[in-house]
């Protein structure tokens, strides 16, 4: 495996436990930034700086490395071995050789410290998400209904299910489902599964979602369920039922980083992906 990811992945095992479920956490949303850029992570990246913000009680959102502290005036506090790994790509110079003359890059990975072990930059306001302004239900179900028409996603009634042939989702009706956080947790399960359509994300390539292996459909599972949690928090639906509703499919997420860590990074990313689909505007 990259000596890169290697790093991500030792962070995540210093700050995920086996009693933890860090998908139903609302720190899993909030955003992170670059103190220098101003942009957010995304994918990986923000996974694990919101894990790690979380874990160490860091108030602010904001992350630079020592060499962009250095430049705006800052300077590290007590900051020895608690800088966090990110990923960025590198490109390889051309050699004479590539015939075909095709852009290469390498993972690597810098660490970065939060601004809460920095001195002598000015503390930005901490990005808080707002509270009470939505009615859940409302906004879940919003979220699910643009989506679809957008996608032109059709819907029939049925147990809980996608089929990648057709291009549709299958659900009970809404007085079927025992509570309301749970309907929506299904809901955005299936809805995930749609974003992995070779017409969106393209997750299941040509194989209409004809899965390989086991650990591929496995892999799958994971992307869904972390996207659904991420959306539960989205429109404020998320519950004590709800996270124990979705156990069943995250209990094994600890083997994923233990033996298969690439595989891990892969469905966080893809889960980020699909989240930011279901919720923009536009779509592919």
């Amino acid at each position: 495996m990259n000596h890169s990811l290697h790093k991500i992945i030792d962070t995540l095992k210093a700050h995920m436990t086996d009693d933890t479920l860090i998908w139903h956490n609302p720190c899993l949303i909030r955003t992170q930034s670059n103190i220098a850029s101003g942009n957010p992570y995304r994918g990986v990246n923000q996974f694990i700086t919101a894990i790690v913000a979380h874990a160490e009680g860091y108030r602010s959102p904001w992350w630079g490395t020592f060499k962009q502290i250095q430049a705006l005036g800052g300077q590290l506090i007590d900051a020895k071995g608690r800088g966090v790994p990110i990923l960025f790509y590198k490109q390889l110079p051309s050699r004479d050789s590539d015939e075909d003359h095709q852009e290469r890059f390498v993972i690597r990975h810098s660490f970065v410290f939060n601004l809460d072990l920095i001195e002598g930059i000015a503390p930005e306001a901490a990005i808080n998400p707002e509270e009470g302004n939505t009615v859940p239900i409302a906004c879940a179900e919003q979220i699910a209904h643009r989506y679809l028409a957008r996608e032109k996603i059709r819907i029939r009634h049925g147990t809980p299910a996608y089929v990648p042939a057709t291009d549709l989702i299958q659900m009970p009706a809404y007085a079927e489902i025992s509570s309301t956080d749970e309907y929506y947790s299904t809901y955005f399960h299936e809805l995930a599964h749609s974003t992995g359509h070779p017409q969106r994300l393209c997750r299941f390539g040509v194989g209409a979602g004809r899965f390989d292996s086991k650990e591929d459909y496995s892999r799958e599972e994971l992307v869904a369920e972390i996207t659904a949690a991420m959306l539960c928090h989205d429109s404020g639906v998320d519950s004590q039922a709800s996270i124990k509703n979705s156990a069943a499919y995250l209990q094994g997420w600890s083997r994923f980083i233990a033996d298969k860590g690439d595989a891990l990074l892969a469905a966080v990313n893809q889960a980020y992906k699909a989240r930011e689909f279901i919720l923009s505007e536009e779509g592919s």
